[in-house]
């Protein structure tokens, strides 16, 4: 929990130490920092939906196979998959 608060921290820091940000006002910032953490929800939400998906359609309990019985292929799988998804959910967020 504090390596999270810590990056938010940091987060806020560099973004108020942003030219840019003189030029914009609290409530422009406000709208865009509130759009960002709905965007991310969202697309965390989409990512753990996907990952459902995935381990509907394989055999067996994939977060079962990956976490107790150390099954690197399906590491790799479930990590692919994750990437995949996470690149289609940015680029319909942004795009």
């Amino acid at each position: 929990m504090k390596r999270c608060a810590g990056s938010i921290g940091v987060l806020v820091l560099l973004t108020l130490s942003n030219p840019l940000f003189a030029q914009t006002t609290m409530s422009e910032f406000s709208a865009e920092f509130f759009s960002t953490i709905i965007y991310s929800a969202v697309g965390i939400v989409m990512a753990v939906i996907g990952f459902k998906v995935v381990d509907w359609l394989t055999p067996g309990d994939l977060a079962e196979e990956v976490a107790h019985k150390e099954n690197r292929a399906l590491a790799v799988l479930a990590g692919s998959m994750m990437l995949g998804v996470c690149i289609i959910i940015a680029s319909a967020v942004i795009g």
